[in-house]
């Protein structure tokens, strides 16, 4: 009897260590690198907002303004969605939706991640006149972090990841949780190099066309819950 209880001890013990075991190995396996580690649903919080959200950005030195509204967006429990954006000033739409990188080892639908698993699309066009797409954000980042975003006249365009703010002042107001990214030549933004700053659950805060000397800021917003 005393034989039968230590190997049923000696079981449920090898059992347990080889549950923790697995365990703490699925754990590691999406999030090896040293440094923060982030889910690829944290996307969804810079770039996807309710209908009835609205900003107004104001260029800083003509101080033109340009309304822009979500009119359409689609959510799924998962990382997919789907969003559509109103420029009032342009009268172009906005279309925003990611891309997964599905296989890779790294890669994970939910869990904290340390590779580059999720690409955010944005497309630029309006009836009659569509500018065309390419990417404008990724998960996971760090700083000088880059993601190739091949344009036929501009093959080695690239985004960067060139700023983490966890505070970050917007005309005498913080904001929290932001992020710049420059890009070498924005298609979108009439083939120049441009930064933009995405601020998590806010989405766009400011973008500088560096080309054409122009700055726009955030002035109002309302985020529709």
């Amino acid at each position: 009897m005393k034989f039968i209880h230590y190997t049923l001890i000696l079981f449920v013990f090898f059992a347990s260590f080889f549950a923790l075991s697995s365990s703490c190995k699925k754990k590691k396996k999406y999030c090896t690198e040293g440094g923060t580690c982030r889910s690829v649903l944290l996307a969804k919080d810079f770039f996807l907002f309710k209908e009835g959200s609205w900003w107004v950005y104001e260029e800083e030195t003509s101080h033109q303004r340009d309304s822009q509204y979500v009119y359409q967006y689609t959510n799924t429990s998962g990382y997919d969605f789907d969003m559509r954006v109103h420029s009032t000033l342009e009268d172009y739409d906005y279309h925003y939706w990611p891309t997964y990188a599905s296989g890779a080892k790294k890669c994970s639908e939910s869990e904290p991640v340390s590779g580059k698993c999720i690409f955010i699309k944005k497309s630029k066009g309006k009836i009659g006149d569509y500018i065309g797409e390419g990417e404008c954000f990724f998960i996971n980042f760090k700083i000088d972090d880059y993601s190739t975003v091949f344009f036929v006249d501009y093959p080695y365009n690239k985004i960067w990841i060139k700023g983490i703010y966890s505070n970050y002042n917007l005309n005498g107001n913080d904001v929290y949780n932001t992020i710049k990214i420059y890009e070498d030549y924005s298609l979108l933004e009439g083939k120049q190099p441009t930064n933009h700053f995405y601020t998590k659950n806010i989405g766009l805060i400011r973008k500088e066309l560096l080309d054409s000397n122009q700055v726009w800021n955030l002035v109002n917003y309302h985020i529709e819950q």
